[in-house]
């Protein structure tokens, strides 16, 4: 029986085709990735790219969801406030960026990926956040469910973003203003 090392093939593999999808979306645009130009980039078979992946779109999401969590990790600051400020500012910062292909882009130009392979791949951060919920009813503080999260917080920040919107710290902290608020009414 064979196990998964950490930092083996299958990293490897990853590392490399990300990185090379990343290169071609910022030289081409995200339409114009495809699995062949991964391949030839990274000199990994098409085949070993489309067992992993199926398609390009799912490779972007995989990609779009590991940037997401390095490039704003869920703060644990001590108080929801503080978690909820600061991600709130990270997000707004980020989608402010035009230097990296951003998850939202890659969400939006991955509408072919269907919408369980979305849930999956999203799967671990929503964990993540109802992890920060739970640690703030642990210490005792109100706290929402992650759908007000969503709702309230990181999708007026999204949808600005498309609408080219102004973006923010006060108006990261208005959002979480404004959703504590709600929690209390």
């Amino acid at each position: 029986m064979s196990t998964r090392r950490p930092g083996g093939r299958t990293a490897i593999v990853k590392a490399k085709a990300f990185e090379a999808a990343r290169a071609l979306a910022v030289e081409r645009g995200l339409p114009n990735v495809t699995m062949p130009e991964i391949a030839k980039r990274t000199g990994i078979a098409p085949t070993s790219l489309y067992r992993r992946w199926g398609d390009v779109n799912s490779l972007l999401m995989d990609m779009a969801v590991e940037r997401l969590n390095e490039t704003f990790p869920l703060p644990d600051e001590g108080t929801l406030v503080a978690d909820l400020t600061l991600w709130a500012r990270r997000i707004a910062a980020g989608l402010n960026a035009d230097t990296e292909v951003n998850f939202f882009r890659v969400l939006l130009a991955t509408t072919a990926v269907s919408s369980k392979t979305r849930q999956l791949a999203l799967a671990p951060r929503l964990e993540q956040l109802n992890a920060m919920l739970a640690r703030a009813r642990m210490r005792g503080e109100a706290a929402p469910e992650a759908d007000g999260v969503i709702d309230h917080l990181i999708a007026p920040l999204y949808m600005r973003s498309v609408l080219g919107m102004p973006l923010d710290e006060q108006y990261a902290d208005k959002l979480v203003r404004t959703l504590l608020k709600t929690m209390t009414a």
